[in-house]
């Protein structure tokens, strides 16, 4: 029989998986084999979050992760398929915020992640990654969510600070912080891995957790186009 600090080590190393996926869509073939293989610690769990605006899901995993106890909160997409041990070689990584890496679903497909610049008004803007070899975990300023493993003293330190630690800045005007400022013109998941970087928690890119990230295209007279 297991002592009670075993059962105490066992369940602070689950892992809450978290997709989320708009109403209607179906995944690929190639995803749904990838899940069947994918590799999580004992214990851990996966749920499928649909119908909310990104935001807003993702708010509501890191509630969930919190609230059960999870030592890691690992979101995956429906459309990035990694291979099989990805949450095994990000836990190794030892980060608290750490993704895989993929690339853009539009022209040019450069990574997802990016770093930070200013612009000619002094705004924040996002440049492209440093360079590197392949397979280095480089440090980044901002993380997509398509691959992401978030430590749970990451978790509580945003939400210590942040009610809403994802927050959505692209609208037509400005979004309003709620601390008198305003938002980075920015998606949810770049939002929190910048204020987890202004915390003291660096984000880091694994690129040798390569993840394919999948795409929608349509046949015209002027051939295969995808979306930008």
């Amino acid at each position: 029989m297991p002592g009670a600090w075993e059962i105490l080590k066992v369940r602070q190393q689950r892992v809450l998986m978290v997709t989320i996926t708009p109403p209607e869509l179906k995944v690929s073939l190639q995803w749904a084999r990838m899940l069947r293989a994918l590799w999580l610690p004992p214990d851990s769990i996966t749920i499928d979050l649909r119908g909310l605006p990104f935001h807003a899901a993702r708010n509501a995993a890191l509630k969930y992760a919190l609230d059960g106890g999870f030592g890691s909160l690992f979101f995956l997409d429906s459309d990035t398929v990694p291979l099989p041990d990805v949450v095994q070689r990000l836990l190794e990584a030892g980060r608290d915020l750490i993704a895989g890496l993929y690339y853009r679903r539009g022209p040019p497909f450069k990574p997802a992640a990016g770093n930070a610049g200013r612009d000619q008004a002094g705004e924040l803007t996002i440049l492209d990654l440093q360079p590197h070899h392949p397979g280095d975990i480089i440090p980044v300023d901002f993380l997509p969510s398509g691959c992401t493993l978030i430590s749970r003293r990451c978790m509580e330190a945003l939400r210590a600070v942040y009610p809403r630690p994802f927050d959505w800045g692209v609208d037509i005007v400005r979004v309003p912080d709620g601390n008198g400022g305003l938002l980075p013109p920015f998606s949810e998941d770049f939002i929190f891995s910048w204020r987890c970087r202004e915390l003291g928690y660096q984000p880091w890119l694994h690129t040798g957790v390569v993840c394919t990230h999948e795409l929608s295209a349509v046949a015209t007279y002027r051939g295969v186009e995808v979306p930008e």
